[in-house]
């Protein structure tokens, strides 16, 4: 019997394909649908900024400027950025509109780009076997009423949504938090030691250096002190100014090492910085003690051999390698590996007769760690065998908050150099609801112990942003592709694993092989059969 199949071209069919196909871009303009298989959902836009773009009180304009066919690894960066503007104007409801430019041949959008500070930078294009130069433009800016956020250049997928995001909740926002960073004690100069904090922060918050020799309070526009590696001793001045900050509401952030190092000379002594009764006081101490933990990256240390210097590769358990975070805190959730350096463990037993206080482990060392007491040893060829890494979960950084109690209360205040109180208001005996932050480490997020695939960076931005009640942009910033460390197995688990790769891939193949060949003589088998069968094979 034939068949007659339905001539697809009849005017009804015609008219049906149009309709579905009217409906079908309808749809898929207004309604988003993505498979995103990465952990954190990294392409797909976070809740929060959809909520943030539903939000918007007034329309957010902005214009990209993205120079065409750029050569690789450029080539996907237009199509990239255009799809996530197209998704963001989904969820703005009519107040989030962009507009898409190419300057490469029109001038007047040279200078339209030029006076929003975008400038075409640079870029390696190969072209008949030949390297060659060309300029191109891969910036934005936001336009919200009378105020402008320029991104100059986007070269990377990675922190698109949180650059955008933040930008906008800048130029949306009338008031801005202020982080200050306190000076004149050796500490780590942001604009020279931490140049990649300072670059983040600034998309967000006001900073300002603290510099308490020449005034005797913190400014009142502070919301958030950092004190980062003080290397000398703090005067009582200062700790009075810091103390009534704290008072005030003030919320502070103290990441310091006990320790003074020169790994170059393998030397460790005491650090001159002296704040124990000071910091007990509100619940914690700073330990002058390194920990050490088998967790530990191996690295390269010059030996001296017969033979002369020779490189030799050795675990540096100094720099403890940390996977263990508290979870149940935003700032931490999303983390996986964080190294630090010459870290001191916290002591926070000052706290237990401090019922206003309430203690919070924040990252500690995994099952197999010590500590060192001075004389210290930083010589890790000297390590070997002289330690028992019996200690387990050492506290790295740690959250205090609550009501914290002046260390000044029924005392006098300070003396300043000229014999006169440096301060004639009354002294503030016990703070409202605040925060503080300790980590045994000032090291670990200062820019030459920064390592790409850690997320040293990510969590001191998350936990400033925590401190600083921001913690909606969090969830967005923890989502970056971070480290994926292996974890450590048996010598027995490994041989089983690697005797497995060798042997268990030629192994399949050769059972598919067997298998194919007896289906295939199977299927002769059959095939003769019918063909006898059916009376076309002759007498057998």
């Amino acid at each position: 019997m034939r068949i007659k199949s339905t001539n697809i071209f009849a005017p009804v069919n015609v008219l049906l394909i149009i309709v579905n196909i009217v409906v079908f871009n309808f749809i898929s303009n207004n309604i988003f649908g993505r498979i995103d298989l990465t952990e954190n959902r990294v392409y797909t836009l976070s809740n929060v900024t959809k909520e943030i773009l539903r939000e918007l009180p007034e329309t957010l304009t902005i214009k990209a400027y993205f120079t065409r066919d750029l050569p690789a690894p450029y080539n996907n960066l237009a199509t990239f950025v255009e799809d996530q503007l197209d998704e963001m104007k989904a969820y703005g409801k009519g107040k989030f509109q962009y507009e898409f430019l190419d300057p490469e041949d029109e001038e007047k959008l040279k200078e339209e780009a030029e006076k929003f500070r975008i400038e075409p930078i640079q870029v390696n294009e190969v072209k008949a076997d030949k390297m060659e130069f060309k300029l191109a433009y891969m910036g934005m800016v936001l336009i919200y009423e009378d105020k402008q956020e320029v991104i100059p250049v986007v070269q990377s997928f990675e922190n698109l949504e949180y650059e955008i995001v933040t930008k906008i909740k800048r130029i949306t926002t009338d008031e801005t938090q202020t982080i200050g960073f306190l000076e004149g004690h050796g500490e780590a100069a942001l604009r020279e030691a931490m140049t990649y904090l300072d670059r983040e922060l600034r998309k967000m918050y006001e900073l300002k250096p603290v510099d308490l020799t020449t005034r005797n309070d913190i400014p009142e526009d502070i919301d958030l002190l950092c004190i980062v590696g003080p290397l000398e001793d703090i005067p009582e001045k200062d700790k009075f100014a810091v103390d009534q900050f704290l008072m005030r509401g003030g919320k502070l952030l103290l990441a310091a090492n006990k320790v003074k190092t020169e790994l170059s000379q393998m030397k460790a002594e005491r650090s001159p910085l002296r704040i124990d009764p000071w910091t007990e006081n509100y619940g914690f101490r700073l330990e002058d003690q390194l920990v050490m933990d088998l967790n530990a990256p191996t690295l390269p240390f010059q030996t001296m051999t017969r033979y002369g210097r020779q490189i030799t590769m050795v675990r540096y358990p100094l720099f403890p390698e940390i996977s263990n975070f508290n979870r149940d805190l935003v700032a931490l959730r999303s983390l996986r590996q964080v190294r630090m350096y010459f870290p001191s463990s916290i002591d926070t037993s000052f706290a237990v007769d401090l019922d206003s206080v309430q203690i919070t482990p924040l990252l500690w060392t995994s099952e197999r760690s010590t500590f060192q007491n001075s004389p210290y040893d930083i010589n890790p060829l000297t390590q070997q065998g002289k330690y028992n890494y019996d200690q387990a979960h050492l506290p790295l950084g740690v959250l205090l908050q609550g009501k914290f109690t002046s260390f000044w209360k029924d005392k006098s205040v300070p003396l300043n150099e000229e014999g006169e109180p440096v301060s004639e208001d009354d002294i503030i005996p016990v703070s409202s609801d605040t925060r503080i932050v300790v980590f045994g480490d000032a090291f670990f997020f200062q820019d030459q112990y920064v390592v790409q695939g850690l997320d040293n960076l990510t969590l001191v931005l998350n936990v400033i942003d925590w401190l600083a009640q921001d913690e909606r942009l969090i969830s967005i910033r923890s989502r970056e592709v971070s480290s994926r460390p292996i974890g450590e197995v048996s010598d027995s688990t490994r041989r089983t694993v690697k005797y497995s790769n060798l042997l268990i891939p030629p192994l399949l193949v050769i059972l598919f092989g067997l298998f194919r060949w007896r289906v295939r003589k199977a299927s002769k088998k059959t095939a003769l059969k019918d063909f006898r069968y059916s009376g076309q094979g002759g007498k057998e």
